[in-house]
């Protein structure tokens, strides 16, 4: 039954797909092909990789207190033991917090990924956009999203098309 369904839909979507004019774009490509995506991508690198340093300087001094921790327990009254194991633990939630200050879902990275990126796939896709009103194209699709597109016809691939709108 449910294969059914999927010819069906498949059989419909073909079939009113039919009547539409559509076009193929590669928006990966296109924003590899701008300067500003390689100068912003660039920017992101840099402040991966100094965070991550920070980040990486952290563990370190962690590691480090966890080390002699282990070599000195057997010395330490149960008092003095708790203070370096509350230590501990106040640096591994400090290492927490710093690695979601940076890399975190709503963090740094995150941000400035937002700041210096989404106005250049804005530019692509409003160009996109002019492209496909101009053409009268009824359908856009980005084969790099999906990654399921197998082939396309040159003539229907309008990468480039946009790639030189946006450089003019």
């Amino acid at each position: 039954m449910k294969r059914f369904v999927y010819v069906l839909f498949a059989f419909l979507l073909g079939w009113g797909a039919s009547a539409q004019r559509y076009g193929v774009v590669d928006s990966d490509y296109i924003l590899k092909q701008l300067p500003e995506y390689a100068q912003a991508q660039e920017q992101l690198n840099r402040f991966s990789e100094q965070w991550a340093g920070e980040v990486s300087a952290l563990q370190s001094e962690l590691q480090s207190l966890k080390d002699a921790l282990a070599a000195e327990r057997i010395l330490l009254s149960p008092a003095k033991l708790e203070a370096r194991e509350q230590s501990l633990a106040t640096k591994n939630e400090e290492l927490l917090a710093l690695q979601q200050k940076y890399f975190g879902p709503s963090g740094e990275l995150f941000t400035k990924r937002a700041q210096l990126i989404q106005p250049l796939q804005d530019k692509v896709f409003n160009t996109i956009r002019e492209v496909a009103q101009r053409r009268k194209l009824d359908l856009v699709l980005d084969k790099s999203v999906q990654g399921n597109v197998l082939f396309v016809d040159r003539e229907k691939d309008f990468s480039e098309e946009v790639l030189n709108t946006i450089k003019r």
